[in-house]
């Protein structure tokens, strides 16, 4: 076991890391969102910041129960197919920091974003880490505003621009 002593330089090697990444960034409004993406062998992790800051996490297996388990519905009815956009029963997303199992918004957000991953690539089997800002207060009874709905969809394009899935 080599030991690093504090103030020395850290071994160089030309090794490419085997861990793909790609990072989008984006202004909204008066905030900047920043989107990095991972692709660990076993796992996708997406992190989602505003300004900087990382507010909660979730993980979302791709795959469910073997009741549950079966492939993604990529063929739609059409443009006004209601549905569509709707994440499958199986998606559960598990918060790990941050976020309590009454995050609604935060569940969407996860659900959606693993959703989106598997409608992409219905191969994909990997575990999804999603990491979420924090998005502002919301009162239960509040409507959603369209501001709030053109975040939602901007971060879902945001996402998609870092495919490595």
């Amino acid at each position: 076991m080599s030991q690093l002593n504090e103030g020395s330089d850290p071994p160089k090697t030309d090794e490419v890391s085997p861990i793909k990444s790609l990072q989008v960034a984006a202004e909204y409004g008066m905030d900047r969102l920043d989107v990095i993406s991972y692709g660990f062998s076993d796992k996708i992790m997406i992190l989602i910041s505003k300004n900087g800051s990382l507010g909660k996490m979730y993980y979302i297996p791709l795959t469910g129960s073997p009741v549950q388990q079966y492939a993604f519905n990529t063929d739609s009815t059409g443009e006004d197919d209601d549905f569509s956009l709707l994440a499958p029963s199986h998606i559960t997303p598990t918060p790990i920091l941050g976020a309590s199992h009454d995050d609604v918004e935060g569940h969407i957000y996860a659900a959606q974003i693993a959703a989106l991953i598997g409608r992409q690539n219905p191969d994909e089997r990997r575990l999804v880490v999603v990491g979420l800002p924090y998005l502002g207060p919301r009162t239960d009874n509040e409507i959603l505003t369209m501001q709030a709905r053109g975040l939602f969809l901007d971060i879902l394009q945001l996402v998609s621009q870092v495919r490595i899935w």
